[in-house]
């Protein structure tokens, strides 16, 4: 009997202090998940963080959080799958799209959802075409408004880029209009001028007005802009960074 109650209280100790083994594995995947997160400018490591934080999801099937990062995750890897692997690309952002959708239905009141969600969807239907391109530009629009109405400056305010680009790529006859991209791509800058995406869609706004002298301006300051100046979008700040050198190589110096 003693042996017993001496086996008991050691199992005792040993839960106490180490933990139920459900517990700490959950803290793990967390762990886990977080660090994939801050290595997700490897490809491979965005992939591994999406199965991190969808096994994350199981757990925790309503934690905003968690969606936001998946949204945002399909979206990184969508991108850096287009030029190589476009029906990948589709797919992963049509479950970036649906990863948004859930984070704002959960959380109706904050802006990511909303953004990541047109993100998704903008960058889905343009590799589908552009039928699908202009059929979903409806929707996009309002997911950017809903998102500016809630928080203007959310994401370095990004749906001031939308509406850049929009205006920036939409032809003409669908209301494409390069002084309205010009409009917000300043207003971009002016509140966020150290994100290089702001610059970049700036600069290709100029562009379409025939400004070449403008955009480089935009372009070479966004080229010297730290990696590290939002800790939060650091591989962004790098991917917007290249893409601000390679549209100044296209239109020369």
């Amino acid at each position: 009997m003693r042996k017993t109650l001496t086996g008991l209280a050691l199992l005792w100790i040993l839960v106490v202090t180490v933990g139920s083994p459900s517990v700490s594995l959950g803290i793990d995947q967390g762990e886990t998940a977080e660090r994939l997160w801050s290595e997700r400018e490897a490809p491979e490591k965005a992939v591994e963080g999406i199965s991190a934080y969808e096994s994350l999801l199981k757990e925790r099937p309503e934690d905003y959080g968690i969606l936001l990062r998946l949204s945002r995750l399909h979206y990184w890897v969508g991108q850096n799958l287009e030029e190589s692997k476009k029906e990948e690309a589709i797919a992963h952002y049509g479950k970036g799209r649906e990863y948004g959708k859930r984070a704002s239905e959960i959380a109706p009141e904050k802006p990511g959802g909303y953004f990541f969600e047109a993100a998704n969807l903008a960058r889905q239907n343009n590799l589908k075409g552009t039928f699908s391109n202009i059929l979903g530009i409806s929707t996009v629009r309002k997911l950017n408004e809903k998102t500016a109405g809630i928080d203007p400056d959310y994401f370095y305010r990004g749906t001031d880029r939308f509406f850049c680009a929009l205006y920036t790529k939409l032809p003409g006859l669908l209301g494409g209009s390069a002084s309205k991209a010009i409009e917000f791509g300043k207003r971009a800058v002016e509140v966020y001028p150290n994100y290089a995406g702001n610059r970049y869609f700036l600069a290709e706004a100029y562009v379409k007005d025939g400004k070449n002298d403008l955009a480089r301006k935009e372009l070479e300051a966004a080229a010297v802009l730290s990696d590290v100046e939002f800790p939060d979008a650091v591989p962004e700040q790098r991917m917007e960074k290249k893409r601000a050198g390679a549209l100044l190589k296209r239109i020369g110096k």
